[in-house]
């Protein structure tokens, strides 16, 4: 991403996308939690954070919302025809949104900061042990 060009996303049949306003994530991570695995379909999910008035949605999402272990709620917003996750938020996070980086049309830029619930990474799934990996999710930065 460059401060130039706004990025763009969208879902696998087109009907919802999306664009970027903001010039970087505000974070950038890996998850693979169960959950994370799950609506994936892959070992982990690729999330990059960034303010929700920064990202403009168009198109209809259906959304899922589950409790977390952390007993924070988890609503995952995807296309109600092809069935792409295009985002999630948290209720313990208000106002930011975690987009799919897998649904963002030039994503060559993510550079995961931070690896969470490598507990359940399956040894299939190769991420970076370079960058710090938690078996959980860390408490939240101060």
């Amino acid at each position: 991403m460059s401060s130039t060009q706004s990025a763009a996303g969208k879902c696998l049949c087109g009907s919802v996308s999306y664009i970027i306003k903001a010039d970087e994530p505000l974070r950038m991570a890996q998850c693979h939690c169960k959950d994370c695995q799950r609506a994936s379909g892959g070992g982990h999910m690729a999330l990059a954070f960034f303010k929700a008035d920064d990202v403009e949605i168009k198109g209809e999402t259906a959304s899922y919302a589950a409790t977390a272990d952390s007993g924070n709620v988890n609503t995952r917003h995807f296309c109600p025809k092809c069935g792409s996750r295009i985002y999630g938020e948290n209720s313990a996070r208000a106002g930011l949104v975690g987009l799919s980086v897998g649904c963002v049309d030039d994503n060559n830029w993510f550079n995961p900061a931070v690896v969470v619930y490598s507990k359940d990474r399956p040894s299939w799934d190769k991420t970076s042990t370079d960058i710090p990996n938690f078996e959980t999710m860390p408490p939240p930065a101060k």
